[in-house]
């Protein structure tokens, strides 16, 4: 029986060496190839042309419509804001009782002219349209028109803010006023002539009023009340309700022009 040789003690390989020897050879072959080695630094993009004119992000349009309409906006809620003052005046003198009723209506006058504009005696442009539009829409001198055309040049999503804004709560029936701005005034008239004299008391102006939408069309209404009546009691209660209707008017305009600016 053959007797076997010893077992020949186990070598244990050397994984570093042989490592080593493999990205040894995979970087020569890399290079070999023309591929930068992670060491390596790529070469720098080339440097964008240098423009020659003013620089301006296409991205970002040139539009200065919020701007025109918030200022619209503002001068409205300043007209406003005029007549509330008259109103107030108005207010103090009737609740005395000792006031001239000559004194109340010609604030009463002051503040007609003030929504109206020239046509009814003011000066400069009214709030609310007083005259006939021609054909091409140029005759109209008044705040309410402006906007509208201003909001109609601007379109989109802020043009329907300030139309509806318009509408309600600011004039109620915009196509009444743009189509026939006399013929609302006149049934205005009517109905102060006929309260401001009747002894009815205020409860059935308030009624006749309220029935007619927009609140710059109720305040005018109370307005040409002031302007035609000899009873303090009733230009007092007047005075305070077209109050009322402006500060919803100025509040309504202030909500606005936040959303504008946010748009």
């Amino acid at each position: 029986m053959t007797a076997r040789s010893p077992a020949r003690p186990w070598a244990p390989r050397r994984p570093t060496v042989v490592v080593a020897s493999v990205v040894l050879s995979s970087a020569l072959m890399v290079s070999a190839c023309g591929v930068p080695l992670p060491a390596e630094t790529a070469p720098a993009a080339p440097a964008p042309p240098q423009s020659s004119g003013a620089t301006v992000d296409p991205l970002v349009p040139i539009d200065d419509g919020s701007a025109t309409l918030r200022a619209q906006l503002d001068r409205i809620a300043a007209r406003a804001g005029e007549v509330l003052d008259v109103l107030e005046e108005v207010a103090v003198i009737a609740a005395r009782q000792d006031g001239a009723p000559d004194a109340v209506r010609a604030l009463g006058d002051d503040a007609v002219g003030l929504l109206l504009g020239r046509a009814a005696g003011g000066t400069g442009a009214g709030l609310l349209p007083a005259i006939e539009p021609d054909r091409g829409g140029t005759a109209t001198d008044d705040m309410i028109t402006d906007l509208i055309t201003q909001a109609g040049d601007v379109g989109g999503e802020r043009s329907r803010l300030v139309l509806e804004l318009i509408r309600d709560p600011l004039v109620g029936d915009l196509g009444a006023w743009q189509r026939d701005p006399v013929g609302v005034i006149m049934l205005l008239l009517d109905i102060a002539a006929a309260h401001a004299k009747s002894g009815e008391g205020p409860d059935a102006l308030d009624a006749a009023l309220l029935a007619i939408p927009g609140e710059l069309t109720r305040a005018l209404g109370y307005a040409l009340v002031i302007a035609d009546t000899d009873d303090l009691r009733l230009a007092a209660h007047a005075a305070e309700r077209g109050t009322g209707h402006l500060v919803v008017v100025i509040i309504a305009i202030e909500l606005a022009v936040e959303r504008i600016g946010a748009s």
